[in-house]
């Protein structure tokens, strides 16, 4: 379970306590600083699972490296946040990559996309108003209070100055996105996922305690541990930021998502998820914790059952051999992609509803469900063709 006092790590406590301890190797001084002792048998439930849900697939090519993609069903539309697979082997810091001088300038701009569902159409939206860098990883969706036509786009940003969220609006039908608010706090540090709770408000998940330097490089190489990551909320309406820790602390905090006033925040280094409870000024009260057996990333919601689609990785992940491998990844190096829906008619059990080998999306790090067209949509960190939407049969999701 989390620790539910959250974080009171001391910088130069943790720099010693490292020290003496790598020099040492000592087993019971690794514990002592909060080592986190996952059973990695435990998270290799799913790997010898059947093919399920993956063979009527298709994989969109116009747009790559799409980390996390989010439904509006309203419009019939998805929203990604996609990137360069090859170029995230220099520079993209929340998968240890720090080196920016070794990555062309022009890809510091990376790329949001909506795909038409029904047309089966992606078009890459311009992005106006925003300077300097842009390298996606979460994002979210929040349709705009009274106005139908519109929503806010938030996505996390991993430029070389520091993490930020920028909140983009969207004209529904539009190919365009306008930067509303650029959002930085020093608490936004190592930002993963975001999750919208109105215009100007949202939680995000740290998935590391340090950000950068020697101490980043240490918690990459003896960690998890469990003080490293947590939720913030953040608020924005006003000219001064303000964020706050909401939870305790967790090994792995990553995907992130709501449903009325459920929180539900998935470990991609235990293999849980998290559901709390949503209180009035935005504090939480944890309820539940689920074991998954797999590690989870990104959190969709089924639209109609308010059930978590969480993607997770039914193999250990070993990403620097992805990343050693993206020219082809999802080709001729394959990396088997899993989802579960957390049913909570179920006391949200987890059930499997995708299966794939990694022929069409080789780590997945996204799923997502549109009942209402029969769609699963799956998306990838690092492949090219960064989207697979698959067909599947009518009441699949019910």
């Amino acid at each position: 379970m989390p620790n539910t006092r959250g974080s009171k790590v001391t910088l130069p406590l943790i720099t010693v306590a490292l020290a003496v301890i790598i020099y040492t190797q000592s087993e019971f001084l690794w514990k002592l600083i909060g080592q986190a002792n996952i059973d990695k048998s435990r998270l290799v439930k799913w790997e010898n699972s059947e093919p399920l849900n993956n063979g009527n697939c298709q994989v969109i090519k116009e747009m790559n490296a799409c980390e996390d993609v989010k439904i509006h069903y309203a419009s019939n539309t998805a929203f990604l946040a996609c990137g360069d697979p090859l170029e995230r082997r220099n520079w993209y810091p929340c998968a240890g990559m720090r080196d920016s001088t070794k990555r062309s300038e022009a890809s510091f701009r990376e790329t949001l996309f909506k795909y038409d569902l029904i047309s089966g159409k992606p078009t890459e939206l311009q992005l106006h108003g925003l300077e300097g860098d842009f390298i996606t990883h979460g994002i979210d969706i929040f349709s705009t209070p009274g106005d139908p036509s519109k929503v806010h786009i938030f996505a996390v940003n991993h430029a070389r100055e520091g993490d930020s969220i920028l909140i983009f609006s969207h004209e529904l039908g539009s190919d365009v996105v306008e930067l509303e608010s650029k959002v930085r706090h020093p608490n936004i540090k190592t930002a993963n996922g975001v999750v919208a709770t109105g215009s100007r408000e949202f939680y995000v998940t740290n998935d590391h305690y340090f950000a950068l330097g020697p101490l980043r490089v240490a918690e990459e190489a003896y960690g998890p541990f469990t003080w490293s990551t947590h939720v913030q909320f953040c608020d924005a309406s006003a000219e001064h930021v303000t964020c706050k820790q909401v939870t305790g602390t967790f090994p792995g905090a990553n995907g992130i998502a709501l449903w009325k006033n459920r929180l539900f925040v998935g470990d991609a280094r235990n293999g849980t998820v998290t559901i709390f409870d949503i209180h009035h000024d935005k504090s939480l009260t944890q309820l539940s914790q689920m074991d998954l057996g797999a590690a989870a990333d990104n959190i969709n919601i089924d639209p109609i059952s308010g059930d978590p689609i969480v993607a997770i990785f039914p193999t250990l992940e070993d990403l620097p051999t992805y990343l050693d491998n993206v020219l082809s990844l999802g080709k001729d190096f394959l990396v088997p992609a899993a989802s579960l829906r957390l049913n909570h008619a179920k006391d949200y059990a987890p059930e499997l509803i995708y299966f794939d080998d990694g022929s069409v999306m080789s780590f997945m790090t996204t799923a997502a469900v549109d009942p209402y067209n029969n769609l699963f949509l799956a998306s990838g960190v690092i492949q090219y063709g960064g989207l697979a939407v698959c067909q599947v049969p009518a009441g699949t999701f019910a």
